[in-house]
């Protein structure tokens, strides 16, 4: 099959003849519709995490084989969840999604040791898979998996009162995604800071919009009862810091690390007693529902698709400055 995959000497390489994957119990097998680039994406084609194979986590797909009697039929289009827990660790045996997703010995589609979804085929656990209603095109439903990391803050329940004063910090994909996912959630105030007047014209009335500049930091000193980093900068982290109340709430929801010569002031974390939670993985039905009553229009977060044999040139545009979302066209006939 056609596959885009990470390889330890050429770096992202596209491959005519990788091997179709074989389905194993309990697994379904999926053509793969469409696949969405994510910076993610973008850091392990730099060497993070150290992965080798198909590239990809986010996807629409149809199921092309299963077991005999299972849950989702041949025909089905799905989305499915990213982490494979191994089913057996402490995490695992107390269940549920949530317990599955921090499993010491997962796998991670696309990014720890199984393959992902830049690819015309795929094989996950029936029991990732999660079925998607007609209304909803594969368009939409290639942005479930990044959606759904957005609605874990929901989930997470850090927004505790209806006067609430919240921010977000960062105008990328996923930031537009979540001030669209708390636009909806019970606030007095929510901002949305970024450094992209045209990225940020893409939220609605009801988010206040501050273009973040030299100034920002004392401006909106101390106001925010709960600030979400999402710009995977430090100075991201320092806006936040800066910009929470005493006592309050930071959802650190992307990963940076710092340089030698960044510096990093933890005083006012210290001084303040904030609260810091990290935030990853969320919940797809949530999602998927959030798509199908039409609540968020992710359509504007699309800047162009490409065919998956054109995945190098799809690769390098979505790592330019200012683009937001593309897409790869597996087979969509």
């Amino acid at each position: 099959m056609l596959a885009y995959v990470v390889d330890a000497k050429e770096g992202g390489v596209l491959r005519q003849n990788f091997p179709k994957p074989k389905r194993e119990p309990g697994e379904a097998l999926i053509r793969v519709l469409r696949a969405g680039i994510c910076n993610t994406d973008l850091e392990i084609l730099k060497g993070y995490m150290g992965f080798q194979g198909v590239l990809g986590h986010e996807f629409v797909g149809e199921i092309v084989e299963t077991e005999q009697g299972a849950s989702l039929p041949v025909g089905q289009r799905v989305v499915g969840e990213i982490n494979l827990a191994c089913n057996d660790c402490p995490d695992c045996r107390a269940g549920g999604v949530v317990k599955r997703n921090h499993c010491r010995r997962r796998t991670v589609m696309g990014i720890v040791n199984r393959n992902g979804t830049f690819a015309e085929f795929l094989t996950l656990p029936v029991v990732n898979l999660l079925p998607l209603p007609d209304s909803v095109s594969n368009e939409e439903a290639a942005f479930v998996e990044p959606l759904a990391a957005a609605y874990r803050i929901v989930e997470q329940n850090v927004i505790k009162c209806p006067d609430a004063v919240v921010g977000v910090i960062g105008d990328g994909k996923l930031g537009l995604l979540i001030s669209l996912v708390l636009r909806q959630q019970p606030h007095s105030r929510l901002v949305a800071f970024g450094r992209h007047a045209d990225k940020m014209a893409l939220l609605p009335a009801n988010v206040e919009k501050v273009l973040v500049d030299e100034t920002t930091n004392d401006t909106f000193r101390d106001q925010f009862d709960v600030v979400v980093e999402a710009s995977g900068s430090p100075s991201g982290i320092m806006l936040a810091g800066d910009v929470a109340r005493p006592l309050a709430t930071i959802v650190l929801k992307t990963t940076c690390a710092t340089g030698r010569d960044d510096s990093f002031n933890t005083a006012p974390f210290v001084v303040k007693e904030l609260v810091i939670i990290g935030s990853r993985c969320g919940n797809f039905p949530m999602a998927v529902g959030s798509l199908e009553r039409k609540e968020i229009d992710v359509s504007p977060l699309l800047t162009r698709t490409y065919p998956l044999a054109e995945a190098p040139a799809a690769v390098k545009h979505a790592g330019q400055k200012g683009v937001l979302k593309i897409q790869l066209l597996m087979d969509e006939t």
